[in-house]
């Protein structure tokens, strides 16, 4: 018997014995009622109660030792010698050999069995025996017998022993399989509880919990291989998204400071150094001497996140950053000689541990250098990081050598009036928007105090979110829409009479702030991302005071909205803004779009100078006719209906300025919408001046050099 099913076999044995002790006063019985056919009441009972008496000592004293279940056995064929007496004989009472040994075929046991069967064996030849020389009692029956009904009994009694040992050892193999299948099915069981676990860990995002499989578990190492391809998927996003961020942020700068190329420089070197976590940090740019010779000039330095004011001037070709601008490529060095120092740190100086240097390069052209020292190593994500960078704040660098000293002073003074406009429009929609929403709530406060009986029939029939509480944080009045929003969450158990602030959690304080604010008699209006049921949704809140007929501040009320599709489409038009002035400024020709009705939609910061140089401040929404001289209205208004009515129009044309005449290739296309519908026209220009005086150049050089030949 194993260890692993030995327990199983101990149950079946205990159950076999409970069934034992039931023959065991069954045969005693069966003894009793006997006794009246022959007078045997003496030999029932105490033959009975002997057997009976010794069942239980001998258990008692054995437990769970294995002799007791030998002499349960001897001790039911006890009683089978017992009716066989009290029968006088009698060949029915035999059978109860049969019912004895199927009996102890519940202990699962030959040994158990097999000294029955001899003990059944040895008595049937002795009482036969004494029965034939009528040595035994008067046992008419048995004296009948001949030797070949006696074999043929004891063969019968020996193939059903042999048979019931057989089945014992059939039955004790089927509980052991079972045992052992049992106890399969509870490994399977752990493990599958321990692959469910492991499962939800992943789920939950924990990517790194400890795991092992068992030998043959086939979906522990399923999830195992799905958790490094997750890992490895993790990874990946974390790279790409540090790129992405990183050159996001970096080109917002390069955006909003491209006008000012020291600005754009410092705000550039202040958020890579804090980004990439470096110590040390600075930009070289390119400068061109009025000689035709080219250095490096350090425009911008970083220190542990503090700007440092140095002058240096690096040669090309000269040192690291010198060899990195000369052979246009990176240089990334983890040994670096302790008298190298290219940054002075307000700690004192500081040798780094490692030292990236990338030239500043669009196509073939060398803009500058960026150098980054840091304590750490720079890995690969680091490095193609500012690799991409750099080739945007060349190309920014570029624009801004081109544009900074005609536009600084202009573009600053019509930045600062678009945004003090953009403020008065905002602050003038908000004070509308704070105006309606009191008279709302003074509509609302009228109605609850004239109309409360309709006030559940009002406060429901809308999807915002409404909450009214008082002075106590108590809830008063809480719509269908908050309670429905908030089964199944945390504050499912909130509700009318209970307290606001009970259920907040984390939030509390920063909740309990805004009501105490409208409670002072504020009104407040924010926006604030939800993260009730995991929906990640924006809301807009209006909480304002309540007022009783005094003017005195009794309560307030909490309006709420899902505002998410609204700010997806902020984002969404802030990104296509971004993408159009993209577009539209990164190149040297002009271009407007306007509509039907002939008012500018769109126009770049080219045609804006070129009108500005003619004292013309062009914005988007005025009236391009407007602004065309009489003697060229006509013209151009032609033109502008040709293209709303779907024609393609491409020119060149002479443009006459104050001081020289300007050559211009025109193209003006139409504008459809997804319905094939002209809604405005697009008009690029593109100065060919060079060109056409290069042209004439030549044909004045032909016709000389033809002069000549002549």
């Amino acid at each position: 018997m194993g260890d692993t099913t030995r327990a199983f076999h101990l149950k079946v044995q205990e159950e076999a014995l409970s069934i034992s002790k039931y023959f065991i006063w069954a045969y005693f019985i069966i003894g009793l009622v006997l006794s009246p056919i022959y007078e045997t009441y003496s030999i029932a009972l105490i033959f009975g109660l002997v057997n009976t008496l010794c069942f239980y000592s001998f258990h008692a004293l054995g437990k769970r030792r294995f002799w007791p279940k030998i002499i349960t056995g001897l001790l039911l064929w006890n009683f089978n010698i017992m009716f066989i007496i009290q029968m006088q004989g009698a060949l029915e009472i035999h059978f109860f050999y049969f019912i004895t040994i199927t009996a102890l075929l519940f202990y699962e046991s030959w040994k158990i069995i097999l000294p029955t069967v001899i003990y059944s064996f040895l008595s049937f030849i002795l009482l036969f025996y004494f029965g034939a020389n009528e040595l035994y009692f008067t046992l008419t029956q048995i004296t009948d017998l001949t030797i070949g009904n006696v074999i043929m009994h004891l063969s019968l009694v020996a193939f059903y022993g042999v048979i019931a040992c057989i089945w014992s050892n059939i039955q004790r193999k089927q509980t052991e399989q079972s045992a052992l299948d049992q106890l399969k099915m509870k490994e399977q069981i752990k493990i599958m509880e321990n692959n469910v676990e492991f499962a939800r860990e992943i789920s939950e995002g924990n990517l790194h919990s400890e795991y092992e499989t068992q030998e043959g578990d086939r979906l522990g190492h399923a999830l195992l291989d799905m958790r490094r391809s997750l890992l490895d998927a993790s990874e990946r996003e974390t790279k790409e998204k540090f790129i992405n961020i990183g050159l996001a942020s970096v080109g917002e700068i390069l955006r909003n400071h491209s006008d000012n190329l020291d600005n754009l420089c410092d705000q550039v070197i202040g958020k890579l150094v804090s980004y990439m976590k470096a110590n040390q940090g600075g930009i070289f740019v390119r400068i061109d001497d009025s000689e035709g010779n080219s250095y490096l000039e350090l425009k911008a330095c970083r220190a542990y996140e503090r700007k440092k004011f140095l002058e240096k001037r690096v040669e090309i070709g000269q040192g690291l950053v010198g060899q990195a601008a000369i052979e246009r490529r990176t240089i990334y060095m983890t040994s670096i000689p302790e008298d190298y120092l290219n940054i002075t740190s307000g700690l004192g100086l500081a040798s780094p541990s490692s030292l990236l240097i990338v030239p500043l390069k669009t196509d073939d052209t060398i803009m500058g250098v960026i150098e980054m020292a840091s304590f750490e190593i720079f890995d690969d994500t680091d490095i193609e990081f500012l690799e991409k960078v750099g080739e945007s704040i060349a190309s920014t660098i570029i624009n801004a050598n081109t544009n900074q000293q005609t536009q600084i002073l202009l573009e600053k003074s019509n930045q600062m009036t678009e945004e003090m406009q953009a403020q008065e429009e905002e602050m003038r929609q908000n004070m509308e928007e704070m105006q309606a929403t009191q008279e709302e709530m003074a509509r609302t406060q009228k109605e609850l105090a004239e109309k409360e009986t309709n006030l559940n029939a009002l406060i429901n029939n809308t999807s915002d979110s409404i909450i009214t509480i008082d002075r106590e944080y108590n809830i008063l009045v809480m719509n269908n829409v908050v309670k429905e929003r908030y089964k199944g969450t945390q504050y499912e158990g909130m509700a009318e009479g209970s307290n606001a602030l009970e259920m907040l959690g984390d939030v509390r304080d920063e909740w309990k702030s805004k009501y105490d604010r409208a409670l002072n008699g504020e009104a407040l209006n924010f926006a604030l991302e939800s993260s009730v049921k995991g929906e990640n949704t924006w809301r807009e809140y209006f909480i304002n005071p309540v007022k009783n007929k005094h003017a005195e501040v009794i309560g307030a009320s909490v309006f709420s909205r899902d505002i998410t599709d609204r700010k997806k489409l902020e984002v969404e038009m802030d990104q296509r803004e971004y993408v159009l002035n993209g577009m539209i400024n990164n190149t040297t020709d002009t271009y407007f779009a306007i509509d039907t009705d002939y008012k500018i939609m769109v126009v770049n910061d080219v045609l804006k100078n070129r009108f500005k140089e003619s004292n013309i401040d062009l914005k988007p929404g005025m009236s391009i006719l407007d602004l065309l001289p009489s003697e060229i209205y006509n013209k151009w208004k032609d033109r502008y209906d040709r293209c709303l009515s779907g024609e393609k129009i491409s020119l060149e044309e002479e443009r006459p300025l104050k001081d020289k005449v300007l050559y211009t290739a025109l193209r003006c296309e139409p504008i459809v919408d997804k319905y094939g519908k002209t809604i405005g026209a697009s008009v690029t220009s593109k100065d060919v001046t060079e060109l056409k005086e290069m042209k004439d150049k030549v044909a004045e050089l032909s016709l000389k050099l033809n002069a000549k030949l002549k």
